[in-house]
């Protein structure tokens, strides 16, 4: 599981970059193999939900703390749309001490969320605890990238 020093010191990012690289060098799906089952036990750990924004402006409020900044994952594609994810309770105060996000409350985390309209929103677990929604971009996300490459990953909130 991804902890939140991880996320606030950027060494979650040689991860996600090694299996991003491997799903380009797979040609259709990954073979169900002992990598295969190594990434998917990885990404499980994440527990991704795709949220509708109803469903993540629960979480908002719910929250102790809440910060915004860059999507965490936008640094391996420098090219991409700019779009800000929400962080949550433990993981926003060390995203905002880390210099990597900026403290916010439940209205402004809906304004950066609705902004990125038509992205699916994707809440992540750090450290045991869902804290990062994200405003995916799937041609670059690890989460679409692996059910493209036939690893079912993403549930949905019921």
């Amino acid at each position: 599981m991804a902890t939140i020093e991880e996320y606030s010191g950027g060494t979650i990012l040689a991860g996600i970059g090694k299996t991003l690289m491997y799903f380009d060098a797979v040609a259709g799906s990954v073979p169900r193999d002992e990598k295969f089952h190594h990434i998917l036990h990885k990404i499980d750990a994440f527990e991704p939900l795709i949220l509708t924004l109803g469903q993540a402006m629960e979480y908002i409020r719910r929250a102790e703390a809440i910060a915004i900044g860059e999507r965490v994952c936008r640094v391996l594609h420098p090219d991409s749309v700019c779009s800000e994810s929400v962080f949550l309770d433990d993981l926003a105060v060390a995203m905002v001490r880390a210099g990597k996000a900026k403290n916010a409350d439940a209205e402004d985390a809906r304004k950066s969320l609705e902004k990125s309209s038509g992205r699916p929103l994707i809440i992540s677990r750090v450290s045991g605890k869902h804290q990062e929604i994200c405003p995916s971009v799937p041609s670059e996300c690890v989460y679409w990238q692996a059910e493209k490459k036939g690893m079912r990953c993403l549930k949905r909130k019921a």
